[in-house]
């Protein structure tokens, strides 16, 4: 983060998103975004975002805090059996339904992994909210949703930032797509619903003339080092070891080669 400070005018995803309706430059400017919003986040990425005083917006989905379960892909029934040719049938077969991919694998859904690993509760989402976190929406299920009717797609996108807001009392205003799945029905969705922006895991810049309802983003591994960094933000594309994959789907060594389902926007790099 202190690198990020010293190299980039880091700023709140709401200021990002106005400057491209402004058509205003975005050289050197960057905005800081979590997934899923595990507790992790908040117990130690956090402290370390208030430090330095930089803003930075966590996308929570929304059925997740009060679930009591880890996200599917986390889950040790799934880790001990997990291809990535397996994860693309899941999602293909189940729409990434995480409790239906759960029940083809396990009799039981208990987990040992540790909270920090889980998803964060209401209560400590909503004081960190109070606090100046901006809060975003990432679904109601984390379902693929190019896959959903139109019902099920409304209710992905209107039900959980209703859900959001009730429990954090804030007026999320931006979307992030599960799976980084997008298409144009989907986005015209997001826009029809009235979110001002959504972030997508295609991996890239933003210029002045970005599509803010598909912004392209910069996944960074943990462990990377400053000059990785310096050299991954300008927007290259580097091999580098990481203890986890970030996307459900692939293998760190398989997101090179990615190649999407018809019809879908998928990422370069999994956020």
């Amino acid at each position: 983060m202190r690198w990020l400070v010293n190299h980039y005018q880091v700023v709140s995803l709401g200021e990002l998103v106005g400057r491209l309706e402004q058509r205003r430059p975005l050289r050197q400017i960057a905005a800081v975004t979590f997934d899923d919003a595990y507790l992790g986040v908040f117990l130690h990425a956090l402290p370390v975002l208030r430090a330095f005083q930089i803003p930075a917006t966590v996308f929570v989905v929304a059925n997740a805090p009060s679930g009591g379960q880890p996200f599917w892909w986390d889950h040790p029934a799934v880790q001990a059996v997990a291809t990535p040719q397996r994860r693309r049938a899941w999602l293909a077969e189940f729409r990434g339904d995480g409790a239906a991919i759960l029940r083809s694998l396990a009799p039981t859904l208990e987990s040992a992994l540790p909270r920090c690993q889980q998803p964060a509760d209401w209560e400590t989402i909503a004081q960190a909210a109070r606090g100046g976190l901006a809060i975003g929406v990432h679904s109601r299920t984390h379902r693929v949703l190019p896959t959903l009717s139109d019902v099920e797609l409304r209710d992905e996108l209107v039900t959980s930032r209703e859900m959001i807001s009730r429990e954090t009392g804030t007026a999320p205003e931006f979307f992030c797509y599960p799976y980084g799945a997008w298409n144009t029905r989907v986005r015209e969705a997001v826009r029809s619903v009235g979110y001002r922006g959504a972030a997508t895991l295609d991996y890239g810049l933003n210029g002045a003339g970005a599509d803010q309802l598909a912004l392209r983003r910069v996944n960074v591994p943990a462990g990377i080092s400053d000059a990785a960094l310096d050299a991954w933000l300008a927007g290259f594309r580097l091999r580098l070891p990481a203890s986890r994959d970030p996307d459900p789907l692939l293998e760190p060594r398989e997101i090179a080669h990615r190649q999407a389902p018809v019809g879908w926007k998928r990422a370069e790099l999994g956020g």
